[in-house]
């Protein structure tokens, strides 16, 4: 605030002054002007004078000449009508609008004066002097030069009035710039103590700021030597400017044999200077997250040993006058060896003991279900609810323990996933196929939807099929009796999104941060309840960051919750096209198998490119935006048949290969078909051989 007064204050002096300067300008532009009209008032009335004085003496002369007879008495006449014309030129080039009347009025009495001596001298030269003496004792001429007495008179009272006007206004003038200008400069005055309290003030503040900031960087320096981590203050190259004792104590060097010299210095490494300047560049500021960047590295103590240690990094900007000068980079090194020490126990015992419970386990799990089975006899029905409480608890700790395994190898990166061109549809199907029983256990009823064309993406068909039977089954457990849990695909972008949607409570929200913790549930109660184990959907993350994917959730409208999958979408949506076989013929498979697509589509390799589709929309879809050289179609689809997509081929391409590829051993459907081949009775390489013969008989005809 008082930062702004003070910009404000003295952008107003400078303004003021120009101000004040700007008046007293005008002032002696105004006595200019007065000089300049009272010049010009002068002039003008003794050019009035001398043109009276001129015509006087015209008259004198006309007068001595006609008593006389004497022409000598004309030369002031003469001069007289020689200099007038130039006297009126001047009087007319300085007059205004309003006297240019007068002086016209004036000119026109001077013609007449002069043209009454002109008829005196006229006379006098013909001998007719009496009557020259008797005009003159008529007083005509008398008249005229009264007249132009009179209008002379009245000129040079104008022009003193003009400039008795001018001079009145330039007097007013000049007292209201006194004023003006005693009041700026007081004003100017009142605005230069103001900015010197401003100043006082501004400067009493920053010494004050400065004290705070002397304290804070004594604070910080205290924190940063006192800690416990090592912590080290590089330059923009990664130059040891400043460390703290701790990294005495960690590494073994003394601060003269650190500062100045290169981070890498400090631990085992095969990078460059070039390679860590690189990622340096890489480094942000600190945030509500934490450091800009945290990494693991191994650490080398001035003896030769090596540790692990975890560095958090940040970068800090500088800054001078708003502009940005530079940056450094502070950097924290903890000594992890300890903590990855009992890592390496807590992995080794976890994978020791699951496998040692494991074998137990499954011999009583089995054990259990023979009993149930009636292979020791028939069993009375509380014996056989009690055998049934201990075969479920003993299902569930083998989920728990195939959980906790599964977990440990994610996150030790030792778990494999078979990355392979597949169909999300299919992943759902196969889900939705291993999960019905469950939903059914629950009376939840299951419905899924997909876009009229295939997703393709690149993936574990296992491991995706795992991350969603976790969603899909906590959807169900969450569903109340009754309910519906909605399986939704369809493409964002370059991405596949997978929503499994619910009507269930909701997640409530102080469980909402830790959702996709390890062993979170919502409360105590969730696992005796619903029968999880906390571990399913940190799971299901693991699996879809290492698909390079992401998983949320949010609320959805009308109460419940929506799980989705973000995965991928492969670079090519065609299933088995290698990078060479872009000019392979394209066939289109339609099967509700997946395996059976599969399989087809390897067979075809090398020989022609096969797109994949398992309903009947999809394979529509395809027809109409691509350019296909044959179809294969199975006739039983579930509800649907492959039947309509022929009609439907037929009706735009009569001409292209149709191969009937089903386990419908009925002969009435070749009539459309070009082949009908029973998979029962063919093989997969007849398959191959009857379509691209069907290919290339059509590319003879063709030619």
């Amino acid at each position: 605030m008082n930062r702004a007064i003070l910009v404000l204050a003295l952008v107003l002096v400078p303004l003021s002054l120009l101000w004040v300067h700007l008046l007293i300008r005008g002032e002696f532009d105004e006595v200019r002007n007065l000089r300049s009209a009272a010049e010009n008032t002068i002039e003008t009335r003794d050019d009035l004078a001398q043109l009276l004085t001129l015509h006087l003496d015209a008259e004198t002369g006309v007068r001595g000449y006609v008593l006389t007879g004497d022409a000598s008495f004309l030369r002031p006449y003469e001069d007289a009508v020689e200099r007038r014309d130039a006297l009126f030129a001047d009087l007319r080039a300085r007059s205004t609008a309003a006297d240019r009347t007068e002086l016209d009025g004036l000119k026109a009495l001077s013609d007449a004066k002069l043209a009454n001596a002109q008829v005196n001298m006229a006379d006098m030269r013909d001998g007719r002097g009496d009557v020259a003496r008797a005009r003159i004792a008529q007083g005509q001429g008398k008249v005229l030069m009264d007249r132009i007495r009179q209008s002379i008179g009245l000129l040079q009272a104008a022009q003193t009035a003009q400039l008795r006007q001018v001079s009145t206004a330039g007097t007013g003038s000049r007292n209201d710039v006194e004023r003006l200008v005693t009041m700026l400069l007081a004003w100017v005055a009142v605005l230069l103590a103001f900015v010197t309290l401003i100043v006082g003030a501004s400067i009493r503040q920053r010494r004050r700021a400065l004290e705070r900031a002397e304290h804070f960087a004594e604070r910080q320096r205290a924190m940063f030597d006192s800690a416990v981590d090592g912590m080290l203050w590089l330059d923009a190259e990664g130059r040891v400017l400043r460390m703290n004792p701790s990294i005495s104590r960690m590494f073994g060097y003394s601060e003269a044999e650190v500062v100045g010299r290169h981070n890498l210095m400090l631990m085992r490494h095969d990078y460059s200077v070039a390679d860590a300047r690189g990622w340096l560049a890489t480094v942000g500021d600190a945030g509500a997250d934490g450091a800009g960047r945290r990494q693991e590295f191994v650490g080398q103590r001035a003896d030769g040993t090596t540790f692990e240690t975890e560095v958090a990094i940040s970068r800090v900007s500088s800054h001078n006058e708003g502009e940005l000068t530079g940056h450094h980079y502070i950097a924290s090194i903890r000594d992890i060896s300890h903590r990855k020490r009992a890592e390496r126990l807590k992995t080794e015992f976890v994978s020791t003991v699951s496998h040692e419970l494991r074998t137990p386990l499954t011999s009583i799990g089995g054990s259990l279900g023979l009993v149930m089975g009636g292979a020791t006899g028939p069993l009375d029905d509380k014996t056989r609810r009690l055998i049934g409480i201990a075969h479920d608890n003993c299902d569930r700790l083998i989920r728990l323990i195939n959980d906790i395994l599964d977990i440990e190898k994610i996150e030790s990166g030792k778990m494999e996933f078979d990355i392979r061109r597949m169909q999300v549809g299919p992943l759902v199907r196969r889900t939705i196929d291993a999960m019905t029983g469950f939903a059914q256990k629950h009376d939840v009823t299951i419905a899924v939807s997909f876009p009229p064309w295939p997703l393709c993406i690149m993936g574990d068909p296992d491991r995706l099929e795992q991350l969603l039977t976790n969603l899909v089954s906590n959807a169900i457990k969450h569903s109340p009796a009754g309910g519906v849990v909605e399986i939704a695909c369809n493409q964002q972008g370059g991405t596949a999104r997978i929503e499994v949607r619910d009507r269930g409570a909701g997640v409530p929200l102080a469980f909402r941060e830790r959702i996709f913790g390890k062993f979170a549930q919502a409360d105590s109660s969730d696992s005796r309840a619903k029968g999880g184990t906390g571990l399913g959907l940190s799971i299901a993350r693991e699996i879809a960051s290492r698909h390079s994917g992401t998983i949320g959730f949010a609320d959805r409208e009308g109460g419940g919750t929506v799980f989705h999958v973000d995965l991928p979408l492969a670079k090519d949506q065609s299933i088995g096209v290698a990078p060479g076989d872009a000019d392979l013929p394209l066939v289109l498979h339609l099967d509700d198998d997946a395996d059976c697509l599969s399989v087809v589509a390897s067979a075809f390799a090398g020989s022609a490119r096969v797109v994949t589709a398992t309903t009947l929309r999809e394979a529509r879809y395809i027809a109409m935006r691509q350019k296909i050289s044959a179809a294969i179609i199975d006739i039983g689809l579930g509800s649907e048949s492959g039947l309509s997509l022929l009609d439907q081929i037929r009706a735009s391409d009569k001409t292209l290969p149709i191969v009937l590829f089903t386990a419908i051993d009925d002969a009435s459907h070749i009539e459309e078909a070009d082949r009908l081949l029973v998979k029962s009775r063919a093989s997969i390489e007849e398959l191959v051989a009857a379509t691209m013969a069907l290919i290339e008989r059509r590319e003879r005809e063709a030619a």
